[in-house]
């Protein structure tokens, strides 16, 4: 095994029982990899007599737009509880934009007065929406900042764009997601072969998040051939993900659990227990005490046994109810 880059990581990274695409994300400029020329930028901006106060990020996923908005939001002296993120994907109407644009008007609490909308898959807002944005986007208030991150900058309305500072971010240069896979593996204490970080780097096309979600999955694997099959599950499912942290966080009811299920369509039952195991295991590999260890590891059991197709959802169905009902 090649000698390991050592990159002394800030304490702010490791923050509880998280998968390593939430465990790692930056949390200051500093800390954001493969985007230099974007982050020059930003700083450039931000340090202005008169910073921007409407943002646009655009690019592939996972390669930071969120992440860069939560950082300037705080920068820009915006607390926990006045940073707003909306997904666009499920709140696209103009009635919604209405209401949040209402709210706008108050300050934020105590020391820290800004408030923060952050617009994810901004791409997905009706026109009407978009209309209603036009001019607080143009002149917001002074203690108001608008970010709107999207992957399909060619749906954003030019009218929005000429009003934002805008940022195209690039995927991640592979180097860059290598010196990140390795630094986590050995901040986490794995032991995972060179040649497996390096299966991840390649095949995660750029996206930091989706190469931290594959090395959750394949860190154990005892061979380059098991990694690879490992990583032709669907494994970044955002539906079985988000029941993923539900059940974590022991905040859901049976109808979260079957909407969810029924959400995903297709996917077979073994392919989604994949995913939670591996999810799980990230999760158990970060536990700070050994309460929260074993009231994982009580979760893990449940989903451990490979399902039989003829089964379909049921032992999904069973070990999700043993902690839901």
């Amino acid at each position: 095994m090649s000698e390991r880059k050592k990159i002394n990581a800030p304490a702010e990274l490791v923050v509880g029982d998280e998968p390593l695409q939430n465990k790692y994300r930056p949390r200051h400029l500093d800390d954001v990899y493969g985007q230099d020329a974007v982050v020059k930028s930003i700083r450039k901006a931000v340090a202005s007599a008169t910073p921007p106060h409407s943002w646009l990020f655009t690019g592939p996923a996972g390669t930071g737009k969120t992440t860069l908005a939560r950082i300037l939001a705080g920068g820009f002296n915006c607390g926990p509880s006045s940073i707003i993120e909306v997904d666009a994907a499920s709140t696209s109407g103009v009635d919604a934009i209405k209401e949040l644009l209402s709210s706008a008007r108050y300050h934020g609490f105590g020391e820290q007065p800004n408030k923060a909308y952050i617009i994810d898959e901004c791409h997905s807002l009706s026109k009407q929406a978009w209309q209603a944005l036009l001019k607080p986007v143009e002149e917001p208030p002074a203690h108001v900042y608008y970010f709107f991150c999207t992957t399909e900058s060619g749906k954003v309305p030019d009218t929005i764009t000429s009003r934002c500072a805008s940022y195209l971010l690039k995927p991640v240069r592979y180097d860059d997601v290598m010196d990140v896979l390795e630094r986590v593996a050995d901040k986490e204490g794995y032991k995972t072969p060179d040649r497996i970080l390096e299966l991840c780097g390649r095949a995660c096309e750029g996206s930091l998040r989706r190469a931290l979600v594959m090395l959750s999955m394949v860190y154990e694997a005892e061979s380059e051939d098991e990694a690879s099959r490992i990583l032709e599950t669907p494994y970044e499912n955002e539906e079985v993900i988000e029941l993923c942290r539900m059940l974590v966080k022991g905040k859901m009811s049976w109808f979260d659990v079957t909407d969810r299920l029924r959400s995903l369509g297709d996917m077979n039952a073994e392919s989604i227990r994949i995913v939670v195991v591996h999810y799980l295991n990230a999760c158990i590999m970060g536990a700070k005490t050994e309460q929260s260890a074993a009231r994982l590891l009580d979760m893990l059991a449940a989903f451990t046994r490979p399902i039989n197709p003829v089964d379909k959802l049921a032992p999904i169905l069973l070990a999700f109810g043993e902690f839901v009902l």
